[in-house]
């Protein structure tokens, strides 16, 4: 059961009698339903039922660790130690992103102890209740990242688990111990990247640059659109889908379906780099520099193909 049917499951229950009436989604793993305030719960069965009763709440959330609850589900009526979830908002982007990350955490693997689920209180509240701008820059970087990801699905390739997990570290993508993989995009004519000065000289880490050049168009692919294809086919991926989330939790979807690029455009002016071979600065930052940063045309650069790039992506 997909998150959108989850939803529609959920607006068919309009008037709760008991304080929870809930449906199970995953064979029983975890719990969608509503409360007698109408406002949506998730719900998991806790496995360590002996642990004391830990409660949160913010203006978006609520949180019970190891409630004594009564509810229906379906036919029956339990009454059950759980750990529960609610939603407060009415918004119903809100009230869907909060049933894709839920679903997300309890489809993908849990801490054996569950006290994880108070991180995940704490990463959706702070989607919900923090308030943030977000850039043109910032969005047009998604969107790169978000097509990379794509780009390498679709070809068999799978690096969604290497996505960064918070914004401004120093690479978009952690491979393994030692490769990494900067994206960059630009609107110019020309090939021109800005960059951090350890990302193309490093001796720690062996580093690959997927450059991309957008072209804005009006019938082109939006943001909004990859973000749709990230959810299904990544749906149990919780760490990828709370990173695009936080980024856009607090912009609205005519928003993101206007942010359009040209598809071929983009398919045909993506390009792979080894970063030693982009013009540089060879020498090491000095002690007591920081943060040096500049721009780097990578016209005529030499490019990988893009079965090279596979093979350095897939190679152990």
């Amino acid at each position: 059961m997909d998150s959108k049917t989850i939803l529609e499951k959920l607006e068919g229950k309009s008037a709760v009698s008991q304080s929870y009436e809930v449906f199970a989604v995953g064979n029983s793993s975890c719990y969608f339903g509503k409360d007698n305030n109408n406002n949506v719960v998730f719900m998991i069965p806790s496995k360590m039922p002996r642990v004391a009763p830990i409660y949160q709440e913010t203006k978006s959330l609520r949180f019970a660790f190891n409630k004594k609850c009564t509810f229906r589900s379906d036919t029956e009526e339990k009454t059950q130690i759980v750990h529960l979830l609610t939603c407060k908002e009415e918004n119903e982007d809100k009230v869907l992103a909060f049933i894709r990350l839920t679903r997300a955490f309890a489809q993908g693997e849990r801490d054996n102890d569950q006290l994880y689920l108070s991180k995940l209180f704490s990463s959706i509240s702070s989607l919900f209740d923090r308030k943030r701008q977000v850039s043109e820059i910032e969005l047009q970087g998604l969107y790169a990242e978000l097509y990379v990801i794509l780009h390498f699905y679709n070809v068999g390739c799978d690096i969604s688990k290497c996505w960064q997990s918070k914004n401004m570290m120093k690479f978009d993508f952690s491979i393994n111990e030692k490769k990494r993989m900067e994206i960059k995009s630009t609107i110019r004519t020309s090939r021109t990247h800005h960059f951090k000065h350890d990302q193309l000289l490093s001796e720690l880490y062996d580093i690959r640059i997927v450059s991309i050049m957008l072209q804005k168009n009006d019938y082109g692919e939006s943001l909004g659109e990859l973000i749709e294809q990230i959810r299904d086919k990544f749906a149990d991926n919780y760490a990828l889908l709370v990173h695009i989330e936080s980024t856009i939790s607090h912009i609205s979807s005519e928003e993101l379906y206007r942010i359009k690029y040209d598809s071929t455009y983009t398919k045909t002016n993506l390009r792979y780099f080894n970063a030693k071979d982009i013009p540089h600065f060879n020498e090491k930052t000095p002690d007591g520099v920081f943060n040096a940063e500049y721009d780097c045309s990578l016209d005529t650069s030499p490019a990988l193909s893009e079965q090279d790039m596979i093979s350095w992506l897939t190679e152990v």
